[in-house]
């Protein structure tokens, strides 16, 4: 078996990508490779994962986030994983075309299994601390479902007079109206008439760390 053949320090590298596929599903990123191993110099991890895939141990995608693959006879250490687009921005113009390829950073590998459905599901960095008391902090990543239909108490994420926001959404009695409610107010407004703002998606899933 090619293990054999490796090195001490690209031994320890294996060992530390197995484990940690097999606790978090997902495959480390460079940095939390040199965390666990306690390697401070990225471009030293870097070389060794190099000489592994010359080696035939692991195989990656170039230019894709936790694309690390360990290549082995035995079972899968973890199912393939879905890709979703993380977009740049939000705004006027590319509200109806979010998914423009111009808007897109990149694609993000997430477990199959943490969603039921990943359709019409986007990534976009939170925007500001508006419901910071629900965990939701500023600058997470967060995994958002474009759709019409919301239910009561769903946080949402909607654009008003350009000011993307993140919101808990409170059905109106009269349903001609949108109440929209956050921990903190960086806009001082909660009710809002639905030609004022656009909801864009609900949120699926909270903070997805790279």
């Amino acid at each position: 078996m090619y293990f054999a053949a490796l090195t001490s320090k690209q031994k320890k590298v294996y060992s530390a990508i197995e484990s940690y596929i097999k606790t978090n599903r997902i495959p480390p990123t460079v940095r939390e490779i040199g965390e666990i191993l306690g390697e401070k110099t990225p471009g030293a991890v870097q070389g060794i994962l190099n000489r592994l895939e010359q080696k035939g141990a692991i195989k990656r995608q170039v230019g894709m986030a936790r694309s690390i693959q360990l290549v082995s006879s035995e079972t899968a250490l973890y199912l393939d994983p879905v890709y979703i687009p993380e977009i740049k921005k939000i705004s006027r113009r590319n509200i109806d075309d979010l998914l423009n390829i111009y808007n897109i950073k990149h694609y993000q590998p997430i477990p199959p299994q943490i969603l039921d459905s990943t359709d019409n599901c986007f990534i976009i960095i939170c925007p500001d601390d508006s419901l910071s008391k629900r965990g939701i902090k500023y600058m997470d990543k967060l995994i958002f479902k474009a759709a019409s239909d919301f239910n009561d108490g769903d946080i949402i994420l909607a654009l008003y007079d350009n000011h993307v926001l993140i919101r808990k959404y409170l059905k109106d009695p009269q349903h001609n109206l949108l109440i929209l409610e956050a921990d903190n107010y960086f806009i001082d407004k909660k009710i809002f008439t639905k030609d004022e703002v656009k909801i864009v998606g609900k949120l699926m899933l909270g903070i997805i760390k790279y």
